[in-house]
């Protein structure tokens, strides 16, 4: 594959997207606060004595167990959601990992689509020695590009860095407005009365389920929000 960090995007299923060319950098890939049509994939990260390469791909199953072993280091103190080694592995395809030119296994993240209204960037994780370094936006890039391609409205996240998300454009809603996350996840969360974390999103919320004049995910047109977990 090519490592250019700049590719012309491709023909976006949003009429509101930006259609020119977007350098993959924390400050430039979402100009108009909405999800990036970019199919670049790839950045690069200096260190000395030489530039690294940093690309992002599919996770694969031989993936499951350094994924795992990120996730579990994080997990012990609060940081990300535990996910056991066999929900890992049902759940491969949602992954993406970043690495190096090499395969040098660096970080992952997986996108969870609850339909064509709503995604989540779930798990998204870095190994400590490369924080700061491009890997965490190459994979929130990448998450993006993947639900624009699929047409999702909006995508979200729970995290308690939020001013890393705020870079992509992300921004601050009320979790109660992800009914589809706060099913799967707030309500059996042992911290659910106490959550310290912040809800995101990006992208056109979508109607609750308990709106009596909808009774179908149909997107708002007044606002734009995410949600991640970190």
């Amino acid at each position: 594959m090519a490592l250019s960090p700049v590719l012309e995007p491709p023909a976006s299923p949003f009429p509101f997207l930006p259609t020119t060319t977007i350098i993959p950098t924390a400050s430039s890939l979402f100009p108009h606060s909405r999800i990036a049509p970019s199919q670049a994939r790839s950045t690069t990260l200096r260190s000395e004595p030489k530039t690294i390469f940093l690309r992002t791909r599919k996770a694969q199953s031989q993936d499951a167990r350094a994924i795992h072993q990120l996730i579990e280091s994080f997990s012990h103190d609060g940081t990300l959601l535990p996910r056991s080694y066999a929900e890992v592995c049902a759940n491969i395809r949602t992954f993406t990992v970043v690495e190096t030119h090499t395969h040098q296994f660096l970080g992952c993240a997986a996108l969870h689509i609850y339909g064509p209204h709503l995604a989540e960037i779930r798990s998204i994780v870095v190994r400590p020695d490369i924080k700061g370094r491009g890997a965490g936006g190459q994979l929130v890039h990448e998450l993006l590009r993947q639900a624009n391609a699929r047409g999702i409205g909006c995508v979200c996240l729970f995290t308690r860095i939020p001013s890393f998300f705020k870079h992509f454009h992300f921004y601050v809603t009320e979790r109660q407005a992800l009914h589809d996350k706060v099913l799967k996840d707030c309500i059996h969360c042992s911290r659910r009365n106490a959550c310290d974390e912040t809800a995101m999103a990006l992208g056109e919320l979508p109607v609750s389920p308990d709106n009596p004049q909808n009774d179908t995910f149909l997107p708002r047109h007044h606002s734009e929000l995410v949600q991640l977990q970190l």
